[in-house]
């Protein structure tokens, strides 16, 4: 429940003020995650007490996730294709990476 409010945060402080400077939607897209995938770097970080990239870096390796799925839900409307490739890199590929 925590995650709506964090989105309505980033959204009203975030996106809309990134469009009305200029920003494509894309780019305050762009921007809303990039500052998410921060927030959730130093969310790790620092209780862990160890400074490294890797949650940053995690997220931001879903950028072209989100550009293939939207890729195969045009050519394949209403199929679940983009679903399985996120649980797949997520519980195959991201929660194993986040061990080692």
């Amino acid at each position: 429940l925590w995650n709506m409010p964090v989105h309505y945060w980033l959204v009203r402080h975030v996106y809309f003020p990134s469009v009305r400077v200029g920003f494509s939607k894309t780019g305050a897209t762009f921007m809303v995650f990039f500052l998410s995938a921060v927030f959730h770097e130093v969310l790790i970080s620092v209780p862990c007490h160890m400074i490294r990239i890797h949650s940053f870096l995690a997220m931001m390796g879903q950028i072209p996730l989100i550009f293939l799925t939207k890729m195969i839900d045009r050519r394949f409307p209403g199929s679940s294709i983009g679903n399985v490739i996120f649980w797949i890199s997520f519980c195959f590929v991201g929660q194993p990476m986040a061990i080692l």
